[in-house]
């Protein structure tokens, strides 16, 4: 160590009779930087070694929500009602002498209000006929269009790959029977195109059709494009569909390409769904 900071560790003899006191100073200086940079490796290893923090009851957990519901925050393997329930406040408890708050962790909020208002809240979203655009919350994802649809107390969400139309102005049930456990629906559903370029402010209008059986809870849906800059469709009906009586058969006519093509449904037999009325035209797009 005496080496180090310039003094001489040899006889009398050897050693030089004055020592030079600014070397010295400079491998003071040198081995106390060392020393500090030791120091500060080691506390750097020290928190590494640490344990994650695992997130506490009523913060949001670490993975992004993969949606949203009445503003609170939805997760995955989390019920809505479960991810309410995490995102709710701890029970605390103050002391009257020296005001001091204690929060109990794994202890909720003992009023029930907001899951009171959120159960309500939760059940007339669900029966309530929407039509809405849900955007891609995870890598690979696309762009769905999602529709509500309800019987009574009993609700169905159908959602299909469509990024063309996007956040739908309007929807509307043109039609809807029960006939035993089935209930048969046409749906009417446009948005102004949302894509820029010339198809900006274009209407992209399709139709939907469906037999849910209500007891089994599933249903079978078709749809068709009738009108849509992106796909370079255009409609050529006479009478806008919006105030088509519901009763007598509608007909609904369409260009694509070099193709003319005429569809029809009629309410008396619901159960055909979607009609062709010229040879090569799809049911579906």
């Amino acid at each position: 160590m005496l080496a180090l900071l310039g003094f001489c560790t040899r006889t009398k003899s050897e050693c030089p009779r004055k020592l030079n006191f600014k070397i010295i100073m400079k491998q003071l200086i040198l081995l106390l930087s060392f020393f500090a940079f030791a120091l500060n490796v080691t506390a750097q290893t020290k928190s590494k070694t640490k344990k994650t923090v695992e997130p506490i009851a009523g913060e949001a957990p670490v993975k992004d929500p993969v949606d949203t519901i009445l503003g609170f925050a939805m997760f995955d393997g989390m019920t809505p009602f479960e991810a309410v329930d995490y995102q709710l406040p701890n029970e605390s408890e103050t002391d009257p002498v020296t005001g001091k708050k204690t929060f109990y962790k794994d202890v909720k909020r003992r009023n029930d209000s907001i899951r009171v208002i959120f159960k309500k809240a939760y059940k007339k979203r669900n029966n309530t006929f929407y039509v809405a655009s849900k955007r891609p919350v995870r890598d690979g994802d696309k762009m769905k269009l999602c529709i509500n649809i309800i019987n009574k107390d009993t609700n169905l969400l159908y959602c299909v790959v469509d990024s063309v139309c996007k956040d739908p102005e309007f929807s509307k049930i043109m039609f809807e029977k029960q006939k035993g456990d089935s209930v048969y629906m046409l749906i009417y559903v446009y948005a102004f195109s949302k894509l820029g370029g010339n198809c900006n402010g274009e209407k992209e209008a399709k139709l939907f059709f469906t037999r849910w059986n209500v007891v089994e809870g599933r249903a079978i849906w078709k749809n068709k494009y009738i009108s849509s800059c992106a796909k370079t469709i255009t409609n050529m009906t006479k009478t806008p569909i919006e105030e088509w009586d519901g009763k007598s058969i509608l007909t609904v006519n369409y260009h694509r390409g070099t193709s003319f093509y005429e569809i029809m449904f009629d309410p008396e037999h619901p159960e055909l769904g979607i009609q062709n009325n010229k040879e090569g035209a799809k049911t579906t797009e």
